[in-house]
């Protein structure tokens, strides 16, 4: 996957997390995210800690009840 379309999920991301509110009620998933766009920021992200914090984002998301469609949409 080039570095474009990495930026691009990322900030698909923060777009669904964004959407849920009041945003301190997720702060763990926000926690998680930034840590995900901070790995990819300079283009020299590891794929494997990127797949890590996308596996450590989702679990986290399980522990909120969050709308159907929008967990679909994280896991997508």
């Amino acid at each position: 996957m080039e570095g474009g379309q990495v930026d691009e999920l990322v900030k698909q991301i923060g777009e669904l997390l964004n959407s849920l509110c009041p945003a301190i009620a997720f702060r763990k998933l926000f926690g998680i995210f930034n840590a995900l766009e901070m790995q990819i920021e300079d283009g020299q992200y590891q794929r494997h800690a990127v797949a890590r914090l996308c596996e450590a984002l989702l679990a986290t998301a399980q522990l909120y009840e969050i709308p159907e469609q929008t967990a679909g949409r994280l896991e997508d």
